[in-house]
């Protein structure tokens, strides 16, 4: 049964903290596959080691595929889907609070463990192969690490709304909506990292691609009814500040709506933090390491 689950995950919408949607990519089908950007393939062949390494079973993945379909490959399908999305839950639940409060529920770390960032995490991870995007960036975060790309940092995505003001140019409103989807932004740059060459890993929708190619991803794999109901909720939100603001009902003639996919950081992880990720990931999972051509 975790074999269906694995082969139809790639293929199947899933859902967010918000309800909001989007479908989750193929990565062999995908742009990047054949990409010309050396580090791009570099950096998707970094997340096919992550996926490879931990074969992470989603709860949200299974919980939109069993609530939007009856059937696989023309047969019924003989199994409660609500019982088996609760107990993957339930070890996802117990992973995240076995993490964030070892002590409590007793659990004996080594000394390179509590040294290590996310070294009990990926412990985890591996034991009970479960997890959502968060978990799944952590895994891209190891495999970075212990190919020596410490420049790499772990983000949350979110939707910049923005209206300004066409005669004068001013902001009026801007606010930046969290879309509850993490991820990892890297250079794969050892020595000298350029703002314009980062890259998106993203295991849990399974691609690598450049900022603005992961941008349009996002664009389109987010549902547009979702994206309107969330600029609805702006629009009406811009209209009560400024009517408490001025005392009167604007013209939205008046201002330009922008919007835009923003990234900001989920941790503040330092170079020596990944150093010493990477060491341990090195030790643990060696096979998170790229074939000596690659590097």
């Amino acid at each position: 049964m975790v074999i269906i689950f694995l082969s139809t995950a790639k293929k199947i919408f899933i859902s967010f903290k918000n309800n909001m949607k989007i479908k989750s990519v193929n990565s062999e089908k995908s742009i990047n596959f054949h990409s010309r950007n050396k580090n791009i393939r570099k950096a998707d062949d970094i997340q096919r080691k992550a996926r490879s390494e931990f074969p992470i079973l989603s709860p949200s993945y299974i919980d939109e595929f069993y609530s939007s379909t009856r059937l696989i490959n023309g047969n019924p399908v003989n199994i409660k889907p609500r019982k088996i999305f609760k107990k993957i839950d339930k070890k996802l639940t117990a992973l995240r609070k076995i993490t964030k409060e070892p002590d409590k529920y007793g659990v004996e770390q080594t000394p390179i463990q509590m040294k290590t960032p996310f070294g009990l995490l990926l412990n985890c991870i591996n034991l009970l192969k479960v997890g959502n995007c968060g978990e799944c960036a952590t895994t891209v975060l190891a495999a970075l690490a212990a190919n020596g790309f410490y420049n790499s940092q772990k983000v949350y995505l979110g939707l910049e709304i923005q209206y300004t003001d066409k005669k004068t140019g001013e902001i009026k409103y801007r606010e930046i909506e969290p879309l509850d989807h993490a991820f990892v932004v890297t250079t794969l740059d050892k020595e000298n990292p350029k703002k314009k060459d980062e890259i998106v890993i993203d295991s849990w929708l399974g691609f690598a691609d450049s900022i603005s190619g992961a941008k349009a991803r996002y664009k389109q794999m987010y549902k547009q009814e979702e994206l309107d109901n969330l600029l609805s909720y702006h629009r009406s939100m811009f209209r009560l500040n400024m009517a408490i603001e001025t005392g009167k009902t604007i013209d939205f003639n008046d201002y330009k709506l922008r919007t835009n996919f923003i990234f900001y950081p989920a941790n503040n992880s330092s170079i020596e933090d990944m150093r010493d990720l990477g060491i341990y990931s090195a030790i643990m999972y060696d096979n998170l390491i790229l074939p000596t051509t690659n590097n």
